[in-house]
C-alpha cells in the first residue's frame, strides 16, 4: 500500500495542486520530508477522502489545496512513530497561515482531536528546536488563541530561554525583536536574558543589519549595552558598505540619538564613499543630519557636491522636496546645487512636466530660509511666481499658512508685489489667521509682511496698526534655548559698556514679527546716552527728548549657531528683520557665535563689542556723506 501511496502522491503533487498559474505547489516544507510519512498520512484517509483529494470539479483548486493540505497534516498524528516534535511546530505553523482568515476553518482545527496530539507532542518534547522554529510556533499559537498559560506553549517558552545560551547572534535578534514589547513574565524573562546574552556577546555583533534592528530599539536597552554597541561600530566602520553607513546613520536620525563621536566617524566615511550613493541616500543622510541638528560643513558639503551629478537626471519631485527641505533647515547654502534645482524645476515647467505647488513652495522657502536668489534666473522666478495660485493652495490643507509662507518668502527675496501684500493684510484673511490656533506659530511671519508692507511706499492696501492692537505685540517668537544660552555670554559683555537699564534696553517687543535683543543709542563718539529718553520702541511711541546731532539708536540682533548659516552669514528672517529695523531708522548690529565667543577672554570681548558699535556708526556716517 506504501508503493500506491506514493504514486498517488506524486500524481497528487503534479497534477491536483497545480496552480492555475501552471505552478506545482510544493509541500514538502508543509508536514515532513520523511516519504514514509506522507504515505503513511495519506493511507489513513478514507476512500471517500482520498477521491475528494482528486476531484477536480468539486470546488476552487486553491480552496482543495487549503483542505488536503490540513487534512494531510492534522492526519500525520496518527502515525505517532514518525511524527517529531520540529514536524509538530511544522504543521501548527502551516495550519494557522493556510486557514487564516476564516475563523470557522480556525475553530474546527482547534476542536479537532487530532490538533490536541500536536500540542500534547509539543508539551513533552520541544529538545533541539531551532529558535526561529519556536518562534514561529509560538505566533502561530498566539493566532489561534491558545493560552498562555497551556503546557505546549510554556515548554516552547521554557526551551527558548535555554536555547539563547548557544544560539547565533542572528537568533538572538530574532527573539529579541520577538518578545521586546510582550507582557506576560515567560516574555519579560526571555526578554531580559536575551538583552544579558547580547551584553555579554556584543563583540559578535559585526552584521549591519543587527546594528539596525538593536540601534532602532535603543529605547529597550541599557545604556551599558548602548555604549558597548556604539563601541562595536566605530571599530567596524571601516568595513562596513555605504548602504550599510547610510542604514545606521539614517536610523540615529529616526531614533534621535546623537552621539557626536559615532556621528562624526559615521559621516565621515559616508562622504568618503559618496561616490557609490544614490541621490535618494544622499537625500535619506540630509534628512537625518537635519533631525540630529549635525551640521558638520565638511561633511555636508562633500555630500551635496555629489548631488550635482545626480540632480539633472533625477525624476523623483519627492526626494527634490527632501533635499531643499533638509538643505533650508540645516541653514546650507550650496550655490551650484541650488542652482542645478532651479534649473531642474525651469526645465520641467518648459516641457510641461508635473510639478506641484507645494514644490514651488518649497523651493521659494528655502531660498528665502537660505537668503539666496540663483543668478540670472529672473524668467525661472517669475514661471514660480506664476505657477503659485492663491486660489489652488488656500483651497488646500491649512491653506492660509502655506500662502502666508509663500508670501513671507517672497517678501525676504524682495520678490512680493502689492497683490502679494493685499492678499494676506485683507481683514478676513487676517481674521481667520488671528482666529486659527493652528496658525499661531505662523504669525510671525504675518507680522513680517505687514511690516513690510507698512514700510513700502508703493502699497496703498490695507495694513493693521500694530500701536492700535497692543496684543498684537505678544505675537513675536520666543527665544529658543540656544537662543537665551548666547544671549547670556554676550549680555556679560555688552552690559561692560551699556549697564542695564538706563544705557540698554532689552526684548523689545516690536509688533513686526521681530523682538529686539537689545538696543542702545550713541553719541557720535559711540558714548552711550540714555536709552528711555530717546528710544521710538520701534515707531510705537513718540521719544521723549529729540535724538541729539549725530546721536544713533541701535539694534542689535544676536544670533547663536543654531540661527545662523553654516560657515557664516545671515538667514532670510535675519536679513528680513535687519531691513526692517533699518526701515524705523535703526542702525542694525548682528551679533552672531563667531563674533564673540566663550574662547575670548573677557576683555578682549569688550574690545571687540567696542569696535564694532563704532564701525556700524562709521559706515551710518559714510552713507550720510554720499549721499
Amino acid at each position: 500500500m506504501i508503493n500506491m501511496s506514493a504514486r498517488l502522491s506524486k500524481i497528487f503533487l503534479t497534477r491536483t495542486l497545480r496552480h492555475p498559474s501552471g505552478n506545482v505547489r510544493q509541500l514538502s516544507n508543509v508536514f515532513s520530508t520523511d516519504t514514509n510519512l506522507f504515505s503513511a498520512s495519506f493511507d489513513l484517509l478514507s476512500g471517500t477522502q482520498q477521491q475528494q483529494l482528486f476531484s477536480a470539479e468539486t470546488m476552487d483548486a486553491d480552496v482543495r489545496v487549503r483542505q488536503a493540505e490540513t487534512e494531510l497534516m492534522l492526519n500525520s498524528t496518527n502515525s505517532p512513530g514518525l511524527l517529531r516534535n520540529h514536524a509538530a511546530c511544522t504543521h501548527i505553523i502551516n495550519l494557522t497561515r493556510i486557514n487564516a482568515g476564516n475563523a470557522e476553518k480556525v475553530l474546527n482545527i482547534k476542536q479537532d482531536e487530532r490538533f490536541h496530539k500536536l500540542l500534547k507532542l509539543l508539551e513533552r518534547d520541544t529538545h533541539n528546536l531551532y529558535p526561529a522554529t519556536i518562534i514561529a510556533c509560538l505566533k502561530a499559537l498566539k493566532r489561534l488563541d491558545i493560552p498562555p498559560d497551556s503546557a505546549a506553549v510554556k515548554n516552547l517558552e521554557n526551551s527558548l530561554l535555554w536555547v539563547l545560551r548557544s544560539c547565533p547572534t542572528k537568533d538572538l535578534l530574532n527573539v529579541f525583536t520577538f518578545t521586546m514589547n510582550q507582557e506576560t513574565e515567560a516574555g519579560k524573562k526571555i526578554f531580559n536574558e536575551v538583552c544579558q546574552t547580547l551584553e555579554r556577546r556584543w563583540v559578535e555583533l559585526t552584521d549591519a543589519r543587527q546594528l539596525v534592528v538593536l540601534f532602532g530599539h535603543s529605547d529597550k536597552l541599557s545604556i551599558s549595552l548602548l555604549e558597548k554597541l556604539e563601541d562595536r561600530l566605530q571599530d567596524t566602520v571601516e568595513d562596513l558598505s555605504p548602504y550599510d553607513l547610510v542604514s545606521i546613520f539614517t536610523t540615529f536620525g529616526r531614533i534621535g540619538r546623537r552621539s557626536m563621536p559615532v556621528l562624526r566617524s559615521l559621516g565621515f566615511h559616508i562622504a568618503k564613499n559618496r561616490a557609490y550613493l544614490n541621490i535618494k541616500q544622499i537625500s535619506d543622510v540630509l534628512f537625518a543630519c537635519n533631525k540630529l541638528a549635525y551640521k558638520d560643513q565638511e561633511t555636508l558639503e562633500r555630500l551635496c557636491s555629489a548631488l550635482e551629478s545626480l540632480v539633472e537626471s533625477n525624476d523623483n519631485l519627492a526626494v527634490v522636496r527632501s533635499i531643499l527641505t533638509s538643505l533650508g533647515q540645516l541653514k546650507l547654502v550650496t550655490p551650484t546645487v541650488l542652482d542645478m534645482i532651479s534649473d531642474w524645476y525651469s526645465k520641467r515647467l518648459a516641457d510641461n512636466k508635473l510639478v506641484e505647488n507645494r514644490d514651488l513652495s518649497t523651493l521659494l522657502l528655502t531660498l528665502a530660509n537660505l537668503n539666496y536668489q540663483p543668478f540670472d534666473r529672473e524668467d525661472f522666478f517669475s514661471k514660480v511666481v506664476e505657477g503659485l495660485k492663491q486660489e489652488k493652495i488656500l483651497a488646500g490643507p491649512r491653506g492660509d499658512q502655506q500662502w502666508l509662507n509663500v508670501v513671507w518668502a517672497l517678501t525676504v527675496l524682495n520678490r512680493a508685489s502689492n497683490q502679494h501684500f493685499q492678499s494676506v493684510l485683507e481683514p478676513a484673511f487676517a481674521t481667520n489667521l488671528l482666529e486659527n490656533r493652528e496658525a499661531r506659530q505662523t504669525l510671525s511671519k504675518w507680522l513680517n509682511v505687514n511690516a513690510a508692507a507698512s514700510a513700502s511706499k508703493e502699497y496703498t492696501g490695507p495694513c493693521v496698526k500694530v500701536s492700535e492692537s497692543p496684543e498684537l505685540l505678544d505675537l513675536g517668537p520666543p527665544p529658543s534655548p540656544p537662543k537665551i544660552h548666547f544671549k547670556k555670554m554676550v549680555f556679560e559683555t555688552l552690559t561692560t559698556l551699556f549697564p542695564l537699564p538706563r544705557f540698554m534696553a532689552e526684548d523689545i517687543k516690536t509688533g513686526a514679527g521681530l523682538t529686539l535683543d537689545a538696543e542702545i543709542i550713541v553719541d557720535s563718539n559711540a558714548k552711550p546716552l540714555q536709552v528711555e529718553e530717546y528710544t521710538s520702541k520701534f515707531g510705537l511711541q513718540s521719544p521723549k527728548k529729540v535724538l541729539p546731532n549725530g546721536a544713533h539708536r541701535i539694534a542689535i540682533f544676536l544670533t547663536p549657531f543654531q540661527e545662523t548659516l553654516i560657515g557664516g552669514g545671515r538667514t532670510g528672517g535675519v536679513e528680513l528683520n535687519v531691513r526692517l529695523a533699518r526701515e524705523q531708522g535703526y542702525i542694525p548690529l548682528v551679533i552672531n557665535h563667531k563674533t564673540i565667543d566663550t574662547s575670548m577672554k573677557a576683555i578682549s570681548r569688550v574690545q571687540k563689542i567696542d569696535i564694532l558699535v563704532k564701525q556700524a556708526i562709521g559706515k551710518k556716517s559714510e552713507t550720510h556723506s554720499t549721499e
